[in-house]
Order: C-alpha cells, then structure tokens, then sequence
C-alpha cells in the first residue's frame, strides 16, 4: 500500500463485498461493445477469491488473525475491534514507529496523543501567563500594558501551533525483546475481534467468513439450546441487521452505554451519529437505564435511540427454525420500531 491513501479511496466500499463495476464501457454505436459486456457481466463474480479464516479463541470470541484479513474487514465496513488498538489493528505500525523500525505513523492513536500533548502545553502557558497577569496587577501596571502583553502572548501561542513531534533516542526495554520471533522480526501479537452480531452477519448475510453458520450458532449458544438461550442474540442481530440494511455502519456502543453507534460512513470520516440502545417490545424497563445512558449520549452530543424488537411468531417455532439453521425464517419472526429518546432537563425544558 502506498505511503498515504485518501480515505475516500481506502475506504471506497461499506461492505465486504463489492459490486461489480469493472466492467467495460459500453458504446451505444458498436454492436459488439455490448456483446462483451454482457459476457463479461455474465462470467465475472463479486465473491472474494478465499474467505477469511476466524476461528473462536476463549469461549465464544470470534477472532481474525491474519493481518490481511484484519485490514480487509476494517477497511470494507469497519467491522470488529482489534485488542491492542482502539479500534483499527495500527499495534505493530505503531510498535514499530516507536522501536524506531519505520517511520512516523498517522495512527489514531498517535494524532490522539498529540492533541493531548499540545492541549496540555497549551493550558500550561495559559497558567503561567494568568499568574504574570495578576503579579503585573497586583504592582499597578496600567491595564493598557496588561492587554498589549496579553495580546504578545496570544500571538506567539499561535505561532507555536504545529503537529508536535517528539524527538530522542529510541530506548529498548526488557520487555521490548519479546516482541521479536526467532528471525529477529516483530511479531504480529493482535488479532481482531468481531461482535457476535457481527459473526452472523459475515456468515449468514454475506459468505465472508470461513465458519460455517451451523459451527458458529452452535459455538455462540450451544448445541441444543432453548429459545431463552437465543433471545437476546436474535434481538441483537435483527436490530444491527436492520441498520446495516438501511446503509449505516453499526459498530458497539459499550464505552457510551448503548448497544451500537451508528457512523454514516465510518470512524475515520466523522464520529457516530446516534447511540442506539435495542430493547424487547412490550416489556417493562428500569427507566434508570435509559436515564443514565441518556445523560453519557448527551455528554457527547449524541441523539439517543430506542430500537424496539418485537416477536410476530410462537417462540417454539421460532425455536425449531433456529435448530434447522432456517435463520432467515428466525429473523423474520421480528419486526423493528424506534423512537428517538430526549433526557428532560427542567431548566431547558421550561415552557
């Protein structure tokens, strides 16, 4: 991959699987221009040339290993979480830059860091200038004087608002020596994991993944399980489902409170659009819980929604097509409503 690629083009396709639009020009005036585009319609294929190895590490982590396929998933959709990263698998990139292996990286983590870093130095001047300020106060020099420095002092903040680079010597510590295999090469340590929701959807929406969605079920709720076994995966998948379908990318939404945010786009375009919480129809709830989620959505500005999942069909027979592995008939069982949730706030919302 080239040192830098816009993110319009890295991140050209929302999904896994492309459509297919290599194909030829076709020229209203040349017969034969459409004859071989329909050939080529015909004979060409949008499938990935291998499926992508996850295999369930722990229990019931569905994990992706090989860094191809971790930069593949992430770049067509965003989907899953490496462990060493925030969220994009950057650890060895970044592992590397710090070792002094390869150059600066752009990394979410490092512009995160850096903005913390000049954020810091920036409150730190500040502080010291307000104790000048008050010192100048204190012995009677004119205000006059006080706003000219003031004004010299903001000027060369500006002029020192630049991406911060550290420099220095690259120290190696003990722990550092493990990172390396036997060919004195770094180690890849991270993997990717992917929501369960997220298994099913690579598996039984899209043919992605090289699991089977029999071994995966049987992986994700046992062997012969009951309908309280799957309950709460089925309300999971049908929302994040639903909002897949509808063009969102649906990412977890644990560190707010929620079950998913929804990006237009994705992470590196801009941040999540709406929290969303998926919640069973016609079931009483600790309003509590809405309360508290609210409150950390609001923190971040972010619209809260309530994804109700209700059940059209008997649980026995929603149960008896999850064991025949008819999961299109499993989530058609459901049926999907939202309301968009708003914390009162007594002295906002005053008449």
């Amino acid at each position: 991959m080239p040192k830098y690629v816009p993110n319009a083009k890295r991140y050209k396709y929302p999904l896994p699987i492309h459509p297919l639009d290599q194909l030829p020009a076709i020229k209203p005036y040349n017969p034969i221009s459409w004859v071989y585009w329909l050939y080529c319609y015909t004979f060409s294929t949008n499938q990935l040339a291998s499926k992508i190895h996850a295999e369930f590490t722990n229990g019931k982590h569905l994990t992706v290993t090989g860094p191809e396929d971790m930069r593949y998933l992430w770049e067509n959709g965003f989907f899953g979480t490496a462990q060493l990263s925030r969220s994009e698998p950057t650890w060895k990139k970044r592992t590397m830059v710090r070792l002094g292996l390869s150059e600066g990286s752009t990394a979410l983590e490092h512009i995160t860091e850096k903005r913390r870093t000049e954020r810091l130095k920036f409150k730190q001047e500040r502080s010291r200038f307000e104790a000048i300020k008050l010192d100048m106060r204190q012995r009677g020099i004119a205000e006059d004087q006080i706003l000219a420095e003031e004004r010299a002092f903001l000027k060369s903040l500006r002029e020192m608002e630049k991406v911060f680079e550290e420099e220095g010597d690259v120290h190696l510590r003990e722990v550092d020596e493990e990172l390396f295999g036997p060919d004195e090469q770094l180690m890849d340590m991270e993997v990717l994991e992917l929501m369960p929701v997220e298994g099913i959807f690579l598996t039984f929406a899209l043919p992605v993944l090289d699991i089977t969605v029999e071994k995966l079920l049987e992986n994700l709720t046992g062997g012969e399980p009951s309908y309280a076994d799957i309950h709460e995966l089925c309300l999971k998948y049908v929302a994040y489902h639903h909002y897949r379908s509808h063009g969102w990318c649906a990412r977890s939404g644990i560190k707010f409170g929620c079950d998913f945010l929804l990006y237009r786009r994705g992470p590196p375009f801009q941040h999540a659009d709406y929290g969303v919480k998926v919640l069973e129809a016609c079931k009483p709830f600790d309003t509590t819980l809405f309360s508290g989620a609210a409150r950390v959505l609001s923190g971040a500005r972010k619209p809260f929604i309530l994804c109700y999942v209700e059940l059209q069909k008997p649980e026995s027979e929603v149960l008896e097509f999850w064991r025949q592995g008819r999961l299109d008939k499993v989530f058609c069982s459901y049926k999907v409503g939202e309301a968009s949730y708003r914390r009162w706030v007594p002295g906002k919302n005053r008449d």
